[in-house]
């Protein structure tokens, strides 16, 4: 398949169409789904949030790992550069 432009959405050839609240949740879940398929079990890695993100007070990174098949976010509390490649483990 050849594109002659870069297109960041799904549904090309509609000229003038505007990307609505759905074309992001299902970006978000493809994306997902793309982490999924590329971690191992228990793997993750250490990511910055976007400027002006905020998921709860004083966390600005987080770890994108994989685990019982599904991937999760979860605050990163330790003092890890961005890119930095993890491996999670439930704690007993």
């Amino acid at each position: 398949m050849k594109q002659n432009k870069m297109e960041d959405n799904l549904l090309q050839g509609q000229e003038g169409r505007q990307s609505n609240p759905q074309d992001y949740v299902n970006a978000s879940l493809i994306f997902a789904r793309t982490l999924g398929l590329i971690l191992k079990e228990g793997d993750g890695i250490v990511c910055h949030l976007p400027k002006g993100m905020k998921l709860e007070e004083n966390v600005d990174k987080v770890i994108v790992f994989k685990h019982n098949e599904q991937v999760h976010i979860y605050k990163c509390e330790e003092d890890l550069p961005e890119g930095t490649p993890v491996t999670m483990s439930e704690s007993k």
